[in-house]
């Protein structure tokens, strides 16, 4: 189907819901319905644009941190196809933690992961030598404010910050990953116990998200785009039941837009919750619909009646 086929038949989604279920009351003018419509596309195909590259030959240079093509979620997707769940997950969490800047790219993620040069911190090596990473990025961030070369994290992570002495360091973030993980170090043992312990794919997720809270400097945001994306790899058969707006700012302003009229409101993100969750539900827009939502909301609330396109 054509794009705007698309997004007329999303736009009829929303109408139906808002008359039939719930009131949208931000939807109250067409522009608006159709501007929601088509970040719900734009959201829809990012999400599933991580699938698509995992069915693309990838060239090897894609996982070598050294190479001016690195790409840590391509790489991850070589290591998916050689069984090694363990590196894969490294690099998705990598990845998440320092974001794609969208001027300078993946080039702070290649840094770290790449020893700046050296020997290439895998997740064999880091969880051998972690503590041993801490005197090592001492070093690291000596040279990097050296070197001239402009390294950035990504939008999302914009409020993170390089420095040993800040209060979020990077050495601290790693050593409660490699905690969180466990003692053998294994991503498919700690999954498996957690699925063990939940009756659906909700529950798994959740189990997940709330074991996170572990994790130093993965908030809401951190921790639900890390599962999710584990969920395009492949990796864990779950699925978010809620957006987790507790905590949320974007999204939470977004849905109470949507359904009171208004950015900011008083309302209970409990509630919210279950509205985008029924809203979820009868747009039936797969797996990771409330991904979807979650990005579509957070773009729609910055720009409700002109769509804007949001790349990151």
């Amino acid at each position: 189907m054509k794009r705007q086929d698309l997004i007329d038949e999303i736009s009829e989604q929303l109408k139906s819901f808002s008359t039939h279920e719930t009131p949208l009351k931000g939807l109250d003018t067409p522009d608006k319905i159709t501007t929601l419509a088509a970040q719900i596309l734009d959201s829809k195909r990012r999400i599933e644009y991580v699938g698509a590259i995992g069915t693309n030959k990838i060239s090897p240079l894609r996982g070598n941190p050294h190479s001016d093509i690195f790409d840590p979620l391509r790489a991850a997707w070589l290591h998916v196809y050689e069984g090694n769940v363990d590196e894969a997950c490294w690099l998705i969490f990598l990845s998440t933690h320092f974001g794609k800047h969208l001027k300078y790219g993946w080039q702070l993620c290649a840094d770290i992961y790449g020893g700046l040069g050296g020997d290439v911190w895998t997740w064999d090596k880091m969880v051998a030598e972690v503590d041993t990473f801490h005197a090592w990025y001492e070093g690291c961030y000596r040279q990097m404010l050296a070197d001239g070369q402009k390294r950035r994290f990504g939008n999302h992570r914009k409020y993170e910050s390089l420095r040993p002495d800040s209060k979020r360091p990077l050495p601290r973030v790693i050593s409660s990953y490699v905690a969180w993980v466990g003692n053998a170090g294994s991503h498919e043992a700690r999954f498996a116990e957690a699925k063990a312990a939940s009756s659906s794919q909700e529950e798994y997720f959740d189990i997940l998200y709330r074991s996170m809270k572990a994790v130093l400097s993965f908030g809401r945001a951190g921790r639900f785009d890390f599962l999710t994306m584990l969920i395009k790899f492949g990796i864990i058969d779950a699925k978010p039941g809620t957006l987790y707006l507790n905590g949320a700012t974007g999204p939470l302003d977004g849905a109470n837009l949507l359904f009171y009229g208004e950015a900011r409101n008083a309302t209970n993100y409990k509630i919210l919750d279950d509205l985008l969750a029924r809203l979820s539900a009868f747009m039936d827009m797969g797996l990771l619909e409330m991904q979807i939502l979650e990005d579509a909301l957070c773009n729609w609330q910055k720009s409700p009646s002109r769509h804007v396109y949001f790349g990151g």
